[in-house]
């Protein structure tokens, strides 16, 4: 699987045209794996406005924004343009993902492998209640994966995935850091994928909590 997969969404997104030269081959589904928790594992219901910087290689770099919403049983992933126009939108419910893309080009790699990194960095993993847990570490074995979470001072503040597999080498490590007290979130998540090769920058902007979805409509 090519490194560039998140990153050429990135250059997508941030530069206008950067995509339709030469493409790296589309990834295939099987590439990054993974089993996506349900929408409705993350219990609240909340929208939050982010800018995320994409770094592959030594000096490749993009950013843009981004909006991240959980309603009820539906997650949704929103890519904006530099002029703040809509990239793209990937929506998860229960079992089915839907995007929906405004770009030129086609959509470079499954809309899944967007939902995997939004969930690995802000949705619950370890087995048992929600919540602040004791400080130090804390591990368990999910779904062919060992999950290792660190906790300090009643917050997340590192998170480690392994492959029980050896498949993909290596690990993803997201580190949580905790620097507004306005916000529920880390103000700054760093998402260092060691499987692909790339890092993921994640400044939470603003937060808004929701009303709870109508499960009918959600």
């Amino acid at each position: 699987m090519s490194s560039r997969f998140v990153p050429l969404l990135a250059a997508c997104l941030v530069l206008p045209g950067a995509c339709r030269s030469a493409p790296p081959q589309r990834p295939r589904a099987a590439d990054y794996p993974g089993v996506l928790r349900s929408p409705a594992a993350l219990e609240r219901d909340v929208l939050l406005r982010q800018h995320v910087t994409a770094r592959w290689g030594e000096e490749e770099e993009r950013g843009f924004d981004a909006v991240l919403q959980k309603h009820g049983g539906a997650l949704t992933v929103l890519g904006l343009s530099p002029a703040g126009s809509l990239g793209f939108s990937v929506v998860q419910r229960a079992d089915a993902i839907e995007l929906t893309n405004h770009m030129p080009e086609d959509f470079p790699f499954e809309p899944r492998f967007i939902l995997l990194d939004v969930q690995r960095a802000f949705y619950p993993w370890l087995p048992g209640p929600s919540g602040p847990r004791a400080d130090g570490e804390h591990a368990a074995e999910v779904d062919g994966e060992r999950v290792v979470e660190t906790w300090s001072a009643g917050r997340l503040v590192e998170r480690i995935f392994t492959r029980l597999s050896g498949e993909p080498a290596g690990e993803i490590r997201i580190r949580f850091h905790w620097e507004r007290a306005d916000l529920g979130v880390p103000s700054r998540t760093v998402l260092d994928n060691g499987w692909f090769g790339y890092r993921l920058t994640i400044e939470t902007l603003e937060e808004t909590s929701l009303e709870p979805a109508d499960e009918e409509h959600a």
